[in-house]
């Protein structure tokens, strides 16, 4: 793994980044300039609710509807703070729409360079470009940073909104689709699983040696021998070895590792980690996964190789095409409680929503109800 770019100099990486000539951040990933934005509008709304709703109840309560001199005296004091800062807000707006520093971008500009390096291309995603437990059916997730390869890909996956929380993964293309099976890892686990849903514990099965130490394993029922196939004692010493803090996804034809939260790429160890599970465990699972057929679908039943051999002694003018490899319907999809859903997604929508009318709605309201106030009086 070629890492000198998180190392290089300053002006090495601005040199270099403006010869291959590529943006590292898309527009559409908020700046923190931006998010200053939003809160300096926020602190504007309270600061007209207190304004206006004090002044107000001083005219409405104490003065009897009367605008004293010393009310008007202050309200224009107010109000020149307001104009002062309104004027503030417009340099601040213009300041934020500004393309990032180049300092701000270093960071950025680091693990460009250092993915190109390494085969990897900067891509980032509005939406998921997986399926898997972590991308929520596609709905709602963004994908920065992202770097892609032919068949491998890794990055931060993020709902949106939220750039607190989220995943960071490592996402593989196997050469045939496989059992839906899930390896919750016990080394990231708090009171209770991290996994963003349940599953069933009927479908948890036992791996050989300790094993179940380091993951509990998720296998459709009936399916359970085919995690003995996959998970063979070299694959598990190199998921204990490398991948011990990931959990592991087998979801169709794409292998996913991901764990919280998200990373920082600019540290080398990040770029170490993904590379020891690509060098150990992932070749064993892609050999695994190349020769796996699910005899329970018709077709399927005789090893390729031999289906091969048969073809050509029965019918040897006819080119022999290799059926695509199929999982049976039991064996596609593991029994999940979905945490998307149910009681607990609307608690938080509700949450999300008072939250917005705190800080936006409720000090607008009061500062028109205080406005009026003052308007009334004589």
């Amino acid at each position: 793994m070629d890492l000198r770019w998180l190392a290089a100099s300053d002006d090495e990486v601005a040199t270099a980044m403006a010869t291959v000539r590529r943006d590292s951040r898309p527009k559409w990933v908020p700046t923190r300039r931006q998010l200053l934005v939003h809160i300096n509008h926020c602190l504007i709304l309270w600061y007209l609710c207190v304004v206006f709703l004090g002044f107000g109840i001083q005219v409405d309560g104490v003065d009897d509807g009367t605008v004293s001199a010393s009310v008007a005296s202050d309200l224009t004091l107010a109000l020149v703070i307001l104009a002062v800062w309104i004027l503030g807000t417009i340099l601040l707006y213009r300041w934020a729409a500004r393309p990032p520093s180049p300092r701000s971008q270093l960071g950025d500009w680091r693990t460009s360079l250092t993915a190109l390096a390494n085969g990897f291309e900067p891509k980032p995603s509005q939406t998921a470009t997986f399926s898997s437990l972590i991308s929520h059916g596609h709905r709602g997730v963004r994908q920065y940073p992202r770097f892609a390869a032919p068949g491998v890909e890794f990055g931060n996956l993020t709902p949106n909104g939220r750039r607190s929380e989220g995943w960071h993964y490592l996402a593989v293309t196997l050469p045939a689709p496989l059992p839906h099976f899930i390896l919750d890892s016990t080394a990231n686990n708090g009171v209770g699983s991290d996994l963003p849903a349940g599953v069933d514990r009927g479908q948890r099965i036992t791996l050989e040696g300790d094993f179940d130490r380091w993951f509990r394993v998720y296998a459709p029922v009936r399916y359970g021998l085919e995690a003995h196939y996959f998970f063979t004692p070299d694959v598990m010493a190199a998921l204990i070895d490398d991948a011990h803090h990931f959990n592991v996804e087998i979801v169709d034809n794409t292998l996913v590792f991901f764990t919280k939260p998200p990373a920082d790429f600019t540290k080398p160890s990040q770029w170490e980690s993904l590379a020891a599970i690509l060098a150990n465990a992932v070749p064993r699972l892609l050999s695994s996964a190349a020769r796996y057929r699910d005899e329970r679908v018709p077709g399927q039943e005789t090893p390729p190789v031999i289906a091969k051999i048969r073809a050509e002694i029965e019918h040897p003018h006819i080119p022999w095409v290799a059926p695509p490899p199929r999982i049976g319907p039991d064996g596609r999809r593991l029994q999940l409680r979905d945490r998307t859903t149910g009681i607990w997604p609307v608690l938080g929508a509700i949450g999300w929503f008072v939250t917005l009318a705190f800080l936006y709605a409720v000090p607008g309201i009061f500062a028109f109800a205080g406005f009026m106030s003052i308007v009334d009086g004589r």
